[in-house]
């Protein structure tokens, strides 16, 4: 292997990233990465980064429970002190648990939450039952019948066949909701030595993402301005360090865009150059 150039080393931090992805998608999956681009361009700027491993469907209990081992391990082969957690969605919360219950708070340096419902989704409290159907948003109500009619279990066995090994997608639902965060907000607090800050970004219209149009309508109604899946004041935590994109009038990006998951056709923002600024900044801070 070549020796990296300066250049290079523009996002090489102190301790190694660990990228944790959000509900419904895996690591692994060859159709849906759950970070298309991003990891390799880290990597060819000197980052250490590593997948969660984790299910797309899971409880954050058991997620932990699994992303535990994996740190650890990581730890081992780099031989390294601690990481730098940089979490998606539902991965923030799986991190905030890991390092709050299972005594991890040593091993994680700082913990990067984008686009994490830290106080929940009205999307999770429909799907759920928390809250009636809402007219005209046909394709979350779909998902919500769905879910009732094939029952959670069955969502389980789909899951299974798709690669996951325990998932619990009633239980990872439920976890969302709005009601379920205020609670684990209070049992899992931040613990001192770790460095919490937190992104969000914006949809400003429907057609920013089709796929998110109907769940960015239903929680402008509830809550607000959102990124189609989180509002913008649930995603807060921490440090909050603002909206990515945000800078743009006309155009917004969704929840799904963070993790790139348009790749090139997204072609009015560079997904993966946000977390190259966020690596940058982690390494100035010293992490």
């Amino acid at each position: 292997m070549n020796a990296n150039t300066e250049a290079d080393l523009t996002c090489r931090t102190l301790y190694p990233i660990v990228l944790l992805h959000g509900i419904g998608y895996r690591d692994d999956m060859l159709m849906l990465n759950s970070w298309g681009r991003i990891p390799k361009v880290l990597e060819a700027a000197g980052a250490q980064v590593v997948q969660g491993g984790l299910d797309a469907w899971n409880s954050h209990e058991n997620s932990a429970l699994v992303l535990k081992p994996n740190i650890e391990q990581v730890l081992s082969q780099t031989g390294s002190a601690k990481v730098n957690i940089i979490a998606h969605s539902k991965g923030g919360l799986e991190a905030r648990y890991l390092i709050s219950k299972l005594d991890m708070a040593d091993k994680v340096a700082s913990l990067t939450t984008v686009c994490t419902p830290h106080h929940g989704s009205a999307v999770a409290d429909l799907v759920a039952g928390d809250i009636p159907d809402t007219q005209n948003l046909l394709s979350v109500n779909f998902f919500k019948r769905l879910a009732q009619r094939l029952g959670f279990g069955a969502m389980d066995i789909l899951a299974r066949i798709t690669g996951d090994k325990s998932p619990q997608a009633g239980m990872a639902i439920k976890q969302l909701t709005r009601s379920y965060l205020a609670e684990f907000n209070q049992q899992v607090p931040d613990m001192p030595g770790v460095y919490y800050q937190s992104y969000g970004t914006l949809m400003r219209r429907a057609i920013d993402d089709p796929v998110f149009a109907a769940t960015h309508v239903l929680l402008k109604r509830i809550e607000g301005d959102n990124d189609g899946m989180v509002s913008t004041n649930s995603c807060q935590w921490g440090r909050f360090r603002g909206l990515i994109g945000d800078s743009n009038p006309n155009r917004g990006l969704s929840h799904g865009d963070l993790v790139d998951y348009r790749g090139v056709l997204l072609t009015h923002f560079d997904i993966p150059a946000v977390y190259v600024d966020i690596v940058k900044d982690l390494k100035q801070q010293g992490f």
